[in-house]
């Protein structure tokens, strides 16, 4: 099986079972997750520094893998540069890998010497107009001087406009010496992971260059393949590419995953939920995510829809009431039913008012959805399977991702951090609040398609198991009209030791960002903080303590077994 790193680059010395407890020892946020980019650079540089040649080869690969990753992104870079300084001089020969990648790393850093302020390109693209982005982008990117260094500024953000033609024009325009000539095939590739058709993409990927890219390259290959029903292949490679990178937490916890997946409840198990939508004034939205919903397998699930004193309507039929009546004709006779209330009482008091509903206290499960959501075909019956798999799981959620191309990850895998150590959000106290946002926001390339312990899961699309209620409450007024809701729900779980699974084989598509996300305006904004304050007035710190130490050994424990079984098979 082909080693996806280059020649040279250093591999840990024992097995996976000792170099989990190592990791455990000596840097034990290891197990939360490897691809936010910040903890990424953290850890390594831990590793780097540590002394021991386990796990130095740890942060070296975590150094190289991060950099193929962003390759374009100069905190990434240095990280590599000082990762290869480590190396020796004998290792850094110019016919050697290590030297190929050095030389290559140190050309790059000069070439993008005086890029633009990353911020102000940021800005330029938030607006979201691409006519704009290609007038006042393009002129710069052929600037031979410059040209790479706005590329580097722009790629991350031009991708995210959605656009691959303007994407490809900025990879023609840009200037290429033939020395770079690998770091556009790398970019090319991505592109075409991103907007093409699986066969095209591992088409492009044969151009990637093995010693500079080979690990990023090789992983891509694997979820391609995997996309394309080519199971056995697919999971070959990314058994190589663990092999080489057995630290990696995401690749192993994928490779079980798909070496031991959870079961998929019977559809008898749906006949005890209750799939439960609540709207105010989305007519539109409502009725895509009702007609979505329709088209998956919900078996004998019952659906009640809350119209949360909507206003919408013209008297035409096309109020968001109007539209929930209307897709009861989707269903099967009865499945579903509709809740009409005369005023908004906010999010926490719509689910607290359809929870109180004797339909759905009668069942196991309560599922609730987000009103603007795209489902795939068998979401309800895998996230029952993984609530009856951990029967002290509170919740079950999974992976949200945006509903347009490219897909991009908006919630995965919450994790909780002890109180107190993160950044600050308000002056003068510490957070005793601190989730973990392991995505971060980022493209989705498939690295969160796995299912473990989670301190919190998105309220976009989670399973509630309604024997907890009676002892935890519903959610919390407090919190209206929207935010932080759903989180508190989840600690308060936790709190009382019925923690949440994260199911992220299931990606449910959102339509709109989260609430947070468009809060605009100062009373907007006001609001969101307001909500955060009151979340962190509510609990005590040494409650957060132990959940948090929990939540870690639980991630260890995860971790340590499910690569002891990987190492047997």
């Amino acid at each position: 099986m082909a080693r996806p790193l280059p020649s040279g680059f250093p591999a840990p010395s024992i097995a996976l079972p000792a170099l989990a407890d190592k990791l455990r020892q000596a840097l034990p946020q290891w197990c939360m997750g490897l691809e936010e980019p910040g903890m990424a650079r953290h850890l390594a540089a831990r590793a780097l520094l540590s002394g021991d040649a386990d796990l130095f080869a740890c942060g070296a690969g975590l150094a190289l893998w991060t950099w193929q990753r962003a390759p374009l992104e100069p905190e990434r870079m240095a990280l590599l540069l000082e990762a290869l300084a480590a190396f020796g001089p004998s290792s850094m020969s110019a016919a050697s890998p290590l030297g190929a990648l050095s030389e290559f790393l140190n050309r790059l850093k000069a070439g993008l010497e005086g890029q633009p302020d990353p911020d102000e390109v940021a800005a330029l693209l938030a607006s979201g107009d691409t006519g704009l982005a290609v007038r006042l982008l393009l002129p710069r990117l052929r600037d031979p001087a410059q040209g790479l260094g706005w590329l580097a500024s722009a790629w991350d953000g031009m991708l995210r406009l959605g656009s691959q033609d303007l994407c490809a024009a900025a990879l023609a325009a840009c200037p290429w010496p033939e020395a770079f000539l690998p770091l556009r095939a790398r970019l090319e590739a991505e592109l075409s992971f991103l907007f093409d058709a699986p066969e095209t993409a591992l088409a492009a990927l044969d151009d990637v260059d093995d010693v500079l890219f080979g690990a990023w390259a090789e992983y891509l290959r694997a979820e391609l393949l995997l996309r394309l029903d080519r199971g056995q292949a697919g999971r070959e490679l990314l058994a190589g590419c663990f092999q080489a990178m057995p630290w990696h937490t995401h690749l192993g916890l994928k490779l079980h995953g798909l070496a031991f997946p959870l079961p998929v409840a019977p559809p008898e198990a749906a006949n005890d939920a209750v799939i439960l939508v609540y709207s105010w004034n989305k007519a539109a939205l409502v009725r895509q995510t009702l007609e979505s919903l329709a088209r998956t397998d919900i078996a004998g699930a019952r659906i009640v829809a809350l119209d949360n004193g909507s206003t919408d309507g013209t008297g035409n039929g096309d109020g968001t009431g109007e539209t929930m009546e209307q897709c009861r004709a989707l269903f099967a006779p009865g499945a579903m039913s509709v809740v009409r209330l005369p005023v908004n009482i906010g999010a926490p008091a719509a689910r607290n008012w359809l929870l109180s509903l004797p339909e759905v206290r009668e069942r196991a499960w309560a599922v609730f959805l987000d009103d603007d959501v795209l489902l795939p075909e068998r979401w309800l019956l895998r996230l029952l399977g993984a609530g009856r798999a951990e029967e002290r799981a509170g919740a079950v959620g999974c992976r949200i991702v945006s509903a347009s191309r490219p897909v991009c990850l908006q919630s995965a895998d919450y994790q909780l951090f002890r109180p107190g150590t993160g950044a600050r959000t308000f002056e003068g106290r510490p957070d005793l609040v601190n989730v973990f946002d392991n995505c971060s926001g980022g493209l989705d390339f498939g690295l969160f398609s796995y299912a473990r312990p989670a301190a919190h899961v998105s309220g976009c699309c989670h399973a509630l198991r309604m024997s907890v209620l009676p002892e935890l409450g519903g959610f919390d007024i407090a919190f209206s009209p929207t935010q932080f809701d759903d989180l508190d729900r989840d600690l308060r779980s936790a709190v009382a030791g019925r923690g949440a699974v994260y199911c992220g084989d299931v990606a449910v598509a959102h339509v709109q960002h989260s609430s947070l996300a468009k809060a605009k305006g100062t009373a907007a904004i006001g609001q969101v903080m307001g909500n955060k304050l009151k979340l962190e007035g509510k609990y005590a710190q040494a409650d957060l303590e132990a959940v948090s130490e929990a939540g870690m050994n639980a991630l260890w424990a995860d971790l340590a077994a499910k690569w002891a079984a990987l190492a047997e098979v």
